[in-house]
């Protein structure tokens, strides 16, 4: 323990576990608080915990880095993992861009409450006006950096304390677009035919778009109308089995049964035009989905029922995609009106 020339500050040397050396500055002029930094490191190599300044090492890109082997080893969101012509990594993550902008470079140990507002706010002013609600895409950025750090900590073994993450509630950000079938035509009829089955896949079923598009030709019996998709392919880990129309075994029939079933090439970039040009501009692809389940409910399927085809596992998230609107309502009061009626005709009679 001592200073070192050119610095005011005292600065204290001990030895880690592996044996390896460590210099650092106490940032006080003060010999006490130098001596309490050391007894401190020397305390925390006696439990065999590993050097604090370890974390400093650790850098955003170590942490993504290590999210994409955690998911290739645990096979985790393949689907999501794409490799690029240089025949590096990316993640298909609306955030993934804007977290490795912001944090590039930065250390583990410099990542706080404090930067993860920074980020929050600098996050909410590139989203300001999108569709999608700006705290809803921003906790999704912060639970996947949050995912990061923590598997970078078990990575290395470190004692470090996570910061608080500043999520923010999410119950007024519960979308509420959907599709009524005669809109819905309108849009089909508007988008290329090579897609139109995907799009009616989507919003008959409410299948999920990362199993979808993983479809292959194994997996369909047009014969019995059904698509049968493994565990290994559902979010929930279980198979799905399930039905299709006779337009789409129709539409299918046309197609030459080799690799996936449905063509999903620049679907989005279609479905935007497409949307647009029939009056549907505040539509996204995931309120297909939504409109999937209200349509099952409005024909009086089964919830456990309904849950089999979208692949739904708690009644909680299936009920929150079952939007009531206006017409349901007023549908609903129509009803009610004439089954009393009916029965004050039978009191009369």
């Amino acid at each position: 323990m001592g200073k070192v020339r050119g610095s005011r500050f005292f600065y204290i040397w001990y030895y880690d576990n592996t044996g390896k050396q460590h210099r650092e500055s106490s940032g006080s002029t003060l010999k006490s608080v130098a001596q309490e930094m050391l007894n401190q490191r020397l305390a925390a190599m006696g439990r065999g915990e590993k050097s604090p300044t370890e974390a400093h090492k650790v850098r955003y890109e170590d942490m993504r880095a290590i999210l994409f082997k955690n998911y290739l080893e645990e096979k985790i969101a393949l689907d999501k993992i794409e490799t690029l012509p240089d025949g590096s990594v990316t993640l298909n993550h609306s955030g993934i861009k804007f977290l490795d902008e912001f944090f590039k470079g930065m250390r583990l140990s410099q990542i706080d409450t404090k930067v993860l507002r920074m980020y929050r706010e600098a996050r909410k002013e590139r989203l300001h006006g999108k569709v999608i609600p700006d705290d809803t895409t921003i906790n999704r950025d912060l639970a996947l950096l949050r995912r990061m750090m923590n598997l970078a900590i078990e990575e290395n073994d470190l004692r470090f304390a996570m910061p608080k993450f500043p999520m923010t509630s999410e119950a007024d950000n519960v979308r509420t677009g959907f599709v009524e079938p005669a809109k819905f035509e309108e849009l089909l009829n508007a988008l290329p035919e090579d897609l139109q089955p995907y799009l009616l896949f989507y919003y008959e079923t409410g299948c999920r778009p990362n199993a979808t598009r993983q479809i292959i030709w194994d997996w369909a019996d047009l014969d019995e109308s059904m698509i049968y998709i493994p565990d290994n392919t559902t979010k929930n880990g279980e198979p799905l089995p399930v039905p299709i129309s006779d337009r789409l075994v129709a539409m299918l029939r046309k197609k030459f049964r080799t690799g996936e079933v449905f063509t999903t090439t620049n679907f989005r970039k279609a479905f935007r035009k497409a949307a647009d040009a029939v009056g549907l501009k505040s539509l996204i692809p995931y309120d297909l989905r939504r409109s999937a389940v209200r349509n099952l409910k409005r024909a009086g399927v089964d919830d456990k029922v309904a849950m089999k085809i979208t692949g739904h596992k708690t009644l909680s998230v299936f009920h929150r995609y079952n939007i009531v609107d206006v017409k349901d309502v007023k549908d609903a009061m129509k009803q009610t009106v004439a089954h009393n009626a009916s029965l004050m005709q039978v009191a009369q009679k």
